[in-house]
């Protein structure tokens, strides 16, 4: 039966019942009430636009199977040719479309596949239900494929991009519709997404927003905080070394504190969601991934982690990106502006963490330090905007680092530059000013614009510096007074982290495997196939690497600096202001 469609005002309505519900009553009879509504509130269209389509998901984890079943019921509006479609890839996700086993439409006069699209004809207005099961061929999350959208024996969890067939947008196709999803769940389980909880959701969205939003259901932790008047709600599947209150005051505070910075007063509630990725870690060590979504974070994480530095900052970069990405979009090849999207996202995320007292300047100045020295041994350093396009994902530890650390310094550097040019605010004036053009519709992000608008709003500098470090791509300096006056910088002589053998195949098969002649490790008497049963490797060439080598009925212990070439290079210091 086809959704009725209703006013806003009617939904208004419905919203203030539920909250007199929440209000008034208790127990069963809150229950009993709330259970009548919801339902009503899922199954209508809540858009005051009749002619969007509706869009409503079944979809069903079967974790003894290891696979996804789903079935969309597409009510189209006023058209008799149809597309859908799923992404070509995403992240670690190499070929999508051959996750999707048994893809099948009903009602559907004419069906033609091209690779990650489905082209129907149908008749005017037509009802297509769609069904398909989502097969990753793993019942597990791996570092090598923590986008897969896996099915376990204790929960679901998905990105949007990675296993849902959505409707295609743009000539004379609907970029919207209204969202019904509602999941069949075993015994004991919970589901979220980045745009509702619980079993049964219905809402109004983008397309894209749908595709770009996580999906999990599972034996789920879950919890909410309420924070300066902004909602954080968590879920956590597994035992972490770190509670769902604790992860969620992090979250909201971060939350908090950018939205000051950026002056935002209708933020969203928002989603964190962490799952386990691989084994434990031995000693304080940790591995983690993240995703910035639609009023979402994903994080993946190795159990028992603890809430650490790193975790913050993974959160706060992924959290800025709800303006710097999303509200300040990038146009097609986003690729091409990565060094901002991503680099001066880096900036900012790190910049409010110190300015927000959430940081000590130490701390902070610990994090730039190791940006600034991984740029400088980057072998990619002097990649192109053009090469990071080409090679991003095929050379990721280098060419698509130094998009990251390319736009961090010239944060660093331009802030302090047009402030030295007599510009109070820096380079916010810049940032901010193409936020506001971007608030006003039909801007995107090219570089072309970015130096544009740089001249304009800060001067002639801006255009010499940016054709050098960003079109240009030379090596960016940055003034020892780029952080003062709480931080300064000195030249100190740093080295390029260098194990001499190779850490992630080495611990999952706990033995050493391609150790590098004359590297650190080998000088320190490690052989190639030792058997390891103990480690603590930090990616820090100043933090010692400390190894248990069983050979023969012996253990071995093994500790060594894991330097490799070393550099002078400005590093930054406290300086008695600031702790």
């Amino acid at each position: 039966m086809r959704p009725c469609v209703i006013k806003t005002s009617t939904y208004r309505a419905i919203r203030r019942t539920l909250g007199a519900v929440r209000s008034t009553q208790t127990g069963r009879t809150q229950a009993a009430l709330k259970n009548m509504l919801i339902p009503l509130m899922c199954v209508v269209a809540i858009t005051a636009a009749a002619a969007a389509d509706t869009l409503r998901y079944t979809l069903r984890p079967l974790p003894k199977k290891g696979r996804l079943e789903v079935e969309l019921v597409w009510q189209t509006e006023g058209r008799t040719a149809s597309a859908i479609s799923v992404s070509r890839r995403f992240g670690t996700v190499r070929d999508v479309p051959a996750l999707l086993k048994n893809v099948r439409f009903d009602q559907a006069e004419q069906v033609r596949r091209d690779k990650h699209r489905w082209r129907l004809r149908h008749r005017k207005g037509a009802t297509i239900t769609c069904r398909y099961t989502v097969d990753p061929g793993t019942r597990s999350l791996t570092w090598d494929n923590t986008h897969l959208p896996v099915t376990t024996r204790t929960f679901f969890h998905g990105i949007g991009n990675t296993f849902l067939l959505i409707p295609d947008v743009g000539k004379g196709l609907p970029d919207s519709a209204d969202v019904i999803v509602r999941w069949e769940l075993p015994k004991g389980w919970k589901a979220v997404c980045s745009w509702g909880t619980g079993p049964s959701l219905g809402m109004p969205l983008k397309l894209t927003d749908l595709r770009h939003s996580v999906y999990l259901a599972g034996r789920l932790d879950t919890g909410k905080v309420v924070h300066e008047g902004r909602e954080v709600i968590v879920a956590l599947r597994d035992r972490f070394a770190f509670n769902k209150e604790e992860f969620a005051r992090m979250a909201a505070k971060i939350v908090a504190q950018q939205c000051e910075f950026m002056g935002e007063d209708d933020f969203p509630p928002f989603l964190v969601t962490a799952v386990p990725v691989g084994e434990a870690l031995k000693g304080d060590s940790t591995r983690m991934a993240g995703s910035g979504l639609y009023h979402s974070f994903a994080l993946f994480i190795a159990p028992e982690s603890k809430l650490s530095d790193s975790v913050e900052h993974l959160f706060a970069h992924e959290l800025f990106h709800y303006w710097n990405g999303r509200k300040l979009a990038a146009a097609d090849p986003e690729a091409l502006v990565y060094w901002f999207t991503e680099g001066l996202t880096d900036y900012y995320a790190l910049r409010i963490l110190r300015e927000s007292g959430y940081w000590k300047q130490s701390l902070y100045a610990k994090w730039i330090n190791r940006h600034i020295r991984e740029y400088f041994h980057n072998p990619a350093i002097g990649a192109t905007n053009e090469q990071i396009r080409k090679e991003f994902w095929s050379r990721r530890e280098t060419v698509g680092e130094v998009a990251y650390q390319r736009g961090l310094l010239l944060g660093l550097r331009w802030h302090r530059l047009a402030r030295d040019y007599g510009q109070p605010d820096g380079i916010d004036r810049l940032f901010k000013a193409l936020m506001a053009r971007a608030a006003k519709g039909n801007f995107k992000l090219t570089n072309a614009a970015i130096r544009r608008a740089g001249v304009e709003l800060l001067g002639d500098w801006f255009g010499d510096d940016f054709d050098r470090f960003v079109t240009r791509a030379e090596r960016v300096e940055l003034p020892g007074n780029a952080l003062s006056p709480n931080l300064t910088g000195r030249w100190k002589t740093v080295y390029k982290f260098e194990l001499g053998f190779d850490a992630s195949r080495s611990t999952k098969e706990r033995r050493i495997i391609g150790l590098v002649p004359d590297s650190p490790a080998a000088r320190t008497g490690l052989r190639e196939g030792d058997e390891l049963v103990g480690w603590s490797i930090n990616r820090d060439p100043d933090v010692k690497t400390e190894l248990s080598v069983l050979r023969g009925e012996k253990v071995r212990k093994f500790r060594f600096y894991p330097r490799g070439e070393g550099r002078r290079i400005v590093q930054f210091h406290t300086t008695g202001r600031g702790k």
